[in-house]
């Protein structure tokens, strides 16, 4: 089958050769992009799904880690560090692993670990916590930092050196077939029209072919109203050690990223424009770090999600299906996680078979599910407590929080949830997610943790498993 992606970088590329690897030598496809269009980002962090790409897990294909590092600055990665979400100045770690009953239907190491030790110290409950906890650096690459504008480079090289056509072109229109509606070609300006079989629309928040489709844009500004964004870059200071870590510090009117790459940072800070200005927003980051900075762009968006992901002959990814904002890397995480969706349930080599009436409904239901799980995670974190400025206690509001993410915090207040009741994010651990996030928040009580322990017969159990889990580490 002929397909063409249009749009690189990262989701471009990376769906190039995620489609390549899983089915060699039965696709023709071509990935169309503009060198005069740039991409959003100042540094870009992974979960673990990122690694397993790299590792070869999903396909028989493995990328030498050594060299993707060298070539995108990248750096590892063992979780996230937040600090201030409650508004008392408190940090908490989110390791990227669970416990080692994070699997479990019931997490009972995690829950004796929260009663025992605390908001401070729950992430001692996994591996990766322990070695946060003593300084000790998990040097297991799996989850990265790295430079997202050279990541989509890194598997563009890849992929041309496999044989993938490259066009480095604008479209200036999109040609629809009446009969089906189907998108049969691209009009470009320095190249003849082309036509495919299958279209992956990678164009970010251009969406060129499904606003050609007509696919409207379901907005989530009503409960997660950031709509802004003011990238820049940091050099390191003299000794100042690279942390395996992303770093989120909540704001007055939103919160900054800090991700630390080989050669540099790259920060920005996420904000909600009713409640500061741009001008504010970058008086306040330099406060908060004690030195001037120089905003690369001032970025405007709309968060929410593509009406459909799938439509005719047309596949979105990447931010032409969603954004959301930038907390916990959800998305390139569930940009892996749609091609992984897309490769192995439904695509085939042919178009007849892989464009079917049914395909495009479970996929775009399992897809939109997925999404909108993403949405109340996130909306999750804003509920810590924090009341300090105009935008924390207008972002408390119960009509804002989503109503799933409302009724968790509201059930976790009796009983921790476990693995049936808490949502999967595409597949990630959601069990961990959820509850490492809640823990640090203060949503969590210790007393609770208890409660459940004893209640079940394991405090006892936990406790000795836990003893042990600390004494092989």
């Amino acid at each position: 089958m002929k397909i063409v992606i249009l749009g690189g970088g990262t989701a471009g590329w990376l769906a190039a050769y995620c489609i390549s690897k899983s089915q060699p030598n039965i696709h023709n496809i071509t990935v169309v992009e503009s060198s005069e269009i740039g991409i959003i980002g100042a540094g870009e962090g992974s979960t673990g799904f990122f690694g397993d790409v790299l590792n070869g897990r999903f396909f028989d294909d493995r990328i030498n880690i050594e060299e993707f590092v060298k070539f995108c600055d990248a750096t590892n990665k063992i979780g996230i560090k937040f600090n201030n979400w409650n508004g008392d100045n408190h940090s908490f770690f989110t390791p990227l692993d669970g416990s080692p009953t994070g699997s479990n239907i019931n997490d009972y190491i995690f829950k004796y670990v929260l009663h025992k030790f605390g908001r401070d110290n729950f992430h001692i409950a996994s591996r990766i916590g322990v070695d946060y906890e003593v300084g000790r650096n998990y040097n297991v690459f799996n989850a990265f930092h790295f430079n997202a504008h050279k990541v989509g480079q890194f598997f563009k090289n890849i992929c041309v050196a496999d044989g993938i056509t490259h066009i480095d072109s604008i479209v200036q229109d999109v040609n629809i077939n009446p009969s089906n509606g189907f998108v049969q070609s691209v009009k470009l300006d320095q190249h003849n029209d082309i036509e495919s079989d299958l279209f992956i629309d990678c164009s970010g928040f251009n969406r060129v072919l499904l606003k050609k489709l007509n696919v409207n844009w379901i907005s989530f500004k009503d409960q997660l109203p950031l709509d802004s964004a003011m990238p820049f870059l940091l050099d390191y200071q003299k000794n100042e050690n690279i942390m395996p870590w992303t770093t989120s510090t909540a704001l007055s009117a939103g919160w900054m990223w800090d991700i630390p790459l080989l050669n540099r940072r790259g920060c920005g800070y996420v904000y909600n424009s009713q409640f500061i200005s741009k001008e504010n927003a970058k008086k306040e980051v330099e406060m908060l770090l004690g030195r001037e900075i120089a905003p690369i762009k001032y970025i405007n968006f709309d968060p929410g999600m593509s009406e459909v992901f799938w439509k005719n002959n047309v596949l979105s990814l990447g931010l032409a299906s969603c954004f959301v904002e930038p907390l916990q890397a959800t998305s390139i995480h569930t940009t892996i996680s749609q091609l992984l969706l897309f490769i192995n349930d439904f695509l085939t080599p042919s178009i007849d078979s892989t464009v079917t009436p049914g395909n495009e409904k479970s996929y775009n239901r399992i897809v939109s599910k997925f999404y909108r799980l993403n949405l109340d995670f996130v909306s999750m974190h804003y509920q810590g407590g924090r009341t300090d400025s105009p935008f924390w206690r207008n972002i408390k509001d119960s009509s804002i929080v989503t109503p799933y993410a409302k009724e968790i915090i509201n059930r976790s207040k009796n009983k921790i949830l476990g693995y049936y009741e808490t949502p999967a994010n595409f597949g990630a651990p959601a069990m961990g997610l959820w509850n490492w996030s809640m823990a640090g928040l203060g949503l969590l009580d210790p007393n609770v943790a208890y409660d459940d322990l004893k209640n079940s017969n394991l405090y006892e159990i936990a406790e000795k498993q836990f003893i042990n889990f600390i004494a092989a580490r």
